[in-house]
């Protein structure tokens, strides 16, 4: 009980910063369009590894279960003014294993509680500020804390089939390491930035998405065996495919259901990252890791 406690803090900041919103990478966030003030969003996501936004390979035996549940409180909203709605965004989100592992071992390996806010401005930008916290479940690590600051603009207009959609994020860790830490005396909290693009088309009722980002990390991100910085510069790419269908058969009072299916690759290129990865995962030694998913999502 006493790891939810430290989520209290997370929800005076988010609501006292003006800037912070839904937007971790760990979740699909679905923003609302107009008309109820409330929405939600349920999401089981399946996968044969369980790989971080920051390259750590932290499973990659059995069976993966990702859970995400998210709520959107809607603001403010005005589509004439440059700034066009501001909302609130709750949630947690879960990774299950069938591979038990841990420091303590077992199955549910990770809870991460979600805070944010999001505001949407001039027709085609959005900026996101995320409160995140990471809660080892096994008794692996200490719990810790992030922010997310990320500005997308939606060029759809301009460029049509052709879209990029453009994002550019800064993650930062402000209490406790968020990779793994073979020294703590001389651990540090460091940063890094993101920049990606997400261009996508339809095919009928079938839309695939072509998510792709480079992560650009601080000195002190990750950590060497000997305990110091891992270096910085160019640390993750990553580039994927997901198709995905809406299920029209299933009743509208149920909400919006969408079945996807993807696969995502990532190339490593940090020596402190591969040291970490060396540790959660010892026999799978690559600097190219490919993750197969798939999964249902339910919007209200």
């Amino acid at each position: 009980m006493k790891r939810f406690l430290l989520v209290i803090p997370l929800v005076i900041a988010a609501i006292a910063t003006p800037g912070a919103s839904a937007g971790d990478d760990k979740a699909i966030i679905v923003e609302p369009d107009s008309g109820p003030p409330f929405h939600s969003l349920f999401q089981l996501d399946i996968s044969d590894h369980y790989i971080t936004p920051r390259g750590l390979n932290v499973e990659n035996e059995g069976v993966v279960f990702q859970p995400l549940a998210l709520f959107f409180f809607d603001l403010y909203s005005d589509p004439n003014a440059f700034l066009s709605n501001v909302s609130l965004t709750a949630g947690v989100w879960n990774s299950i294993h069938t591979n038990e592992s841990g420091a303590d071992p077992g199955y549910w390996n990770e809870v991460d509680p979600i805070l944010g806010l999001t505001f949407k401005f001039g027709e085609h930008w959005t900026f996101d500020s995320t409160f995140t916290q990471f809660v080892s479940q096994t008794d692996s690590y200490p719990d810790s804390t992030h922010m997310e600051l990320k500005l997308s603009f939606d060029d759809s207009e301009y460029l049509g089939a052709f879209a990029l959609r453009p994002w550019l994020g800064y993650w930062l860790e402000l209490d406790q390491k968020s990779t793994v830490v073979f020294d703590p005396a001389t651990s540090e909290e460091s940063y890094y930035f993101t920049v990606g693009v997400k261009p996508e088309f339809s095919i009928g009722s079938v839309k695939f998405e072509f998510p792709t980002s480079i992560n650009l990390v601080g000195e002190e991100f990750y950590q060497q065996f000997d305990g110091t910085g891992g270096g910085s510069g160019l640390a993750v790419f990553s580039s994927g495919v997901k198709a995905s269908v809406p299920m029209t058969f299933m009743p509208e009072d149920f909400g919006n259901w969408t079945f996807y299916t993807g696969v995502r690759y990532y190339n490593l290129s940090n020596d402190g990252l591969r040291n970490g990865n060396r540790v959660l995962t010892p026999n799978e030694h690559r600097d190219d890791l490919v993750q197969f998913h798939s999964g249902i999502s339910v919007f209200f």
